[in-house]
């Protein structure tokens, strides 16, 4: 009997065994080790303290230490490439919000849609359209005529080349028709202090960043970006009122490396689900102007599907490019 008969002999003898229940059931269980939990948000940071408490209490439900790897900087690039050349186990999972969407479709980098296998969205943010109190706009329709009217004069900050509240204006400017100059700046503190200050005329920001200027009656907030009017917010119209089917949100999820078992990733979907539907949980989301938006695997992919073109399709008629 040849070596490769052998094998193949052997190979149909176990074959009864392996499928069997007995053996199945013989295989360790998941979680036997602690789980990694890589975010790539600055600490202190909004999406960081969800991250800490999600992977405190994903600890206890699972009953093995969650460990949180804290990997910011390259626009979540250097995250990105840790989990998608991690082992696709379960013992590694990736916290992203999605400015780690628009940095690799930015950078045309380990694509969110492609190279991991999406586990669950976890909540999301809507952004508000704000402007200098001294412009004399008061409305979404107000401030497409006035910068109609003016075209590249009006001054919009964003946080950064290619961040959100870049792209959020460039999918103003190109809809409606207006040319409105982009000036990015490292961060969003700098961009609302120099809004606040007059030197800008316009920005879009996450909406909890909002209200303290809006109350000291230094700039105006005159329309969101969720396709409803936001609670945070309820007077302010939705820009989706004037510009139909325009919507941005900040989002948070969970996403595992490419060809991660499904009976893991329902089972943490399961329990992310479960937590963030926790009245504790909604507490402290709605501290941050965050509010709870879990999902199932299949439906946060198609959304990393649909939001990678639409930005993607943002970028190249912005003629937005990585800076460096």
């Amino acid at each position: 009997m040849t070596t490769l008969f052998r094998r193949a002999w052997s190979t149909c003898l176990l074959l009864p065994l392996i499928l069997s229940p007995a053996y199945a059931r013989a295989q360790p269980a998941w979680p036997v080790k602690p789980i990694r939990m890589v975010i790539a948000a600055p600490t202190g940071t909004g999406p960081e303290l969800i991250a800490r408490q999600l992977a405190a209490q994903l600890s206890e439900a699972f009953r093995q230490p969650v460990v949180i790897d804290s990997r910011p900087g390259a626009t979540g690039l250097i995250g990105a490439e840790i989990v998608a050349r991690s082992a696709p186990d379960g013992y590694t999972l990736w916290f992203i919000t999605s400015t780690q969407l628009l940095g690799t479709t930015l950078y045309g980098r380990f694509p969110l849609a492609k190279d991991y296998t999406p586990v669950a969205m976890l909540s999301s943010t809507a952004f508000g359209i704000a402007v200098n109190a001294s412009l004399p706009v008061h409305s979404v329709p107000e401030l497409l005529a006035h910068a109609k009217a003016r075209p590249g004069k009006l001054l919009y900050g964003s946080n950064g080349q290619g961040a959100t509240t870049h792209l959020c204006m460039e999918l103003i400017n190109g809809p409606a028709g207006v040319k409105m100059v982009h000036v990015p700046y490292k961060g969003g503190t700098l961009a609302l202090a120099d809004l606040a200050a007059g030197d800008l005329q316009v920005s879009c920001q996450p909406l909890p960043t909002l209200p303290q200027f809006a109350r000291a009656g230094r700039l105006r907030v005159i329309g969101v970006t969720s396709l409803k009017r936001s609670p945070m917010a309820p007077e302010v119209p939705a820009v989706a009122e004037t510009i139909p089917g325009f919507e941005i949100l900040g989002w948070h999820g969970l996403l595992a490396p490419l060809r991660t078992p499904q009976a893991i990733v329902d089972r943490v979907n399961a329990e992310a689900t479960r937590i963030m539907l926790t009245t504790d949980m909604r507490e402290r989301l709605a501290a941050l102007g965050v509010e709870p938006a879990p999902s199932s695997p299949a439906e946060f992919g198609a959304r990393l599907v649909a939001e990678t073109a639409k930005w993607t399709a943002v970028m190249k008629d912005a003629n937005i490019r990585p800076t460096d």
